[in-house]
């Protein structure tokens, strides 16, 4: 019976500490889901980028020419639109630059008008641009770790007040982010025991749960089996 006993102080101890991560995992659980994710990443709030085929042969530089004028090696080279302009994306070995297809002019670093001009090709129903700022150490959330233009949108007549995060090499639009991608990645943090970074899943914290989460069923099991047994010893016929 004392091992009983102290099985069941261990059961109870180790169920309050546990419950409370549980009861976390089940409601941040329940608001993963019940968000589509397609909502939280704001896909509604912006057009798609353009798939067409791009033919320039008559008004483009030659690209040869447009690779001659770059200080860095040119690694490769792709075209594409910007702003709804055909431009050439250089990979170099200073890194991504953006040429104007037709002028030759380096698009790169995204000056504060093109990184406006991007953000309205690309907002579907938003508000008016409320601020704009380029930020040299982005937050977490923009997913960037260069500098990025953040434009933020006031809300609009059916949408909510959206920020876009522009790649400031590029001209990407990096980004979406509302409230309900700040409340879900919130509680994903809850979920997954990482509040700083939300993207480890081999925290100590979670290793430590899952210790405990072990401990708690032995327990349980052990005085399952240990009632069980007592059901069936109280209920055997006494002899005569």
């Amino acid at each position: 019976m004392k091992l009983f006993r102290l099985m069941s102080q261990i059961h109870l101890w180790l169920g309050a500490a546990f419950g409370v991560q549980v009861m976390l995992w089940l409601i941040s659980g329940l608001v993963m889901v019940i968000i589509p994710i397609e909502t939280i990443r704001g896909e509604h709030l912006r057009s798609a980028e353009p798939r067409i085929v791009i033919d320039w042969s008559e008004t483009a530089r030659p690209l040869g020419d447009i690779i001659a004028d770059q200080n860095g090696d040119v690694t490769s080279a792709r075209t594409g639109l910007l702003a709804g302009r055909p431009v050439w994306r250089l990979d170099t070995t200073d890194g991504p630059i953006m040429v104007d297809a037709n002028t030759g002019d380096t698009l790169s670093p995204i000056d504060e008008a093109l990184a406006i001009e991007i953000a309205q090709g690309r907002q579907l129903g938003l508000g008016e641009i409320s601020t704009v700022s380029l930020l040299t150490e982005p937050p977490r959330e923009a997913g960037l770790a260069i500098p990025a233009w953040r434009i933020d949108f006031a809300a609009g007549d059916t949408t909510p007040p959206t920020t876009f995060y522009i790649n400031s090499q590029t001209g990407e639009l990096r980004a979406v982010r509302t409230t309900a991608w700040r409340v879900y990645d919130f509680f994903w943090g809850l979920h997954i025991m990482d509040w700083s970074s939300r993207e480890n899943f081999n925290s100590w914290w979670i290793k430590a749960t899952s210790v405990i989460a072990l401990l708690f069923g032995l327990a349980g099991v052990y005085l399952t089996i240990f009632r069980l047994w007592l059901m069936g010893r109280n209920r055997r016929p006494s002899g005569r």
